[in-house]
């Protein structure tokens, strides 16, 4: 587990220093007179290092420990998603949405075994498959409530975050449920995958679980 640590903290590192060093080198593009073209861009890298930061320092503040591998899959997924995603506008790549729901199952996955470390006093004595299998359940579910969230958000206030519409009309049968539906399957191919790495390292070690608590430290 020493090696997972040090490799999540890499990645912290990692991560930090590149947002923090886009964000010196907008501040200053928006300094010598381009704030219409990144004033945006200089938002949204801060807001995505703000979010990476603050789970670390509310573990420094609050003495615990933050889970391993669900920091680095949150990390990842607010990197992807927000820094290049939004600010770098990642999201013209073609399936980066499906991509991200990728990284959105593994991390919902290693939710759903935080959670059951809070819930559950001996999870450890749950078979690797059963655990996985309730990994995989878990992500999808919270992947339908996301998508809850956007058809109401779409009913609303007349939006199109499910990709329902082209060019001001609504798609008809089929081509409306595409963009939802390739959601949930990415959801549920991201849990499996790392499901099926989850497996592995329980069948070597269950107490590899316990990577996935939040514990004091």
């Amino acid at each position: 587990m020493q090696k997972d640590r040090t490799f999540v903290r890499i990645t912290f590192y990692f991560v930090v220093a590149s947002m923090a060093i886009s964000l010196c080198s907008t501040a200053w593009k928006i300094l010598i007179g381009h704030q219409g073209k990144y004033s945006l861009v200089a938002a949204e890298v801060a807001a995505g290092l703000l979010l990476v930061l603050v789970p670390a320092f509310l573990s420094r503040i609050f003495r615990f420990q933050l889970p391993t591998f669900l920091y680095f899959f949150f990390m990842a997924f607010i990197y992807c998603a927000i820094y290049l995603g939004d600010a770098y506008r990642f999201y013209y790549i073609p399936y980066w949405d499906k991509f991200l729901h990728l990284i959105s199952g593994a991390l919902l996955l290693g939710l759903g075994f935080a959670v059951l470390g809070l819930l559950q006093k001996q999870p450890g004595r749950l078979s690797p498959a059963f655990l996985c299998l309730y990994g995989i359940a878990f992500a999808v579910f919270c992947g339908v409530l996301w998508e809850f969230y956007e058809f109401s958000v779409d009913s609303f206030f007349a939006m199109d975050l499910q990709r329902y519409a082209a060019k001001g009309r609504d798609l008809p049968g089929r081509a409306a449920l595409m963009d939802t539906m390739g959601d949930l399957f990415a959801d549920a191919a991201g849990s499996a995958l790392f499901s099926l790495y989850a497996y592995w390292r329980l069948k070597k070690d269950p107490a590899w679980l316990t990577s996935f608590f939040f514990k004091k430290s």
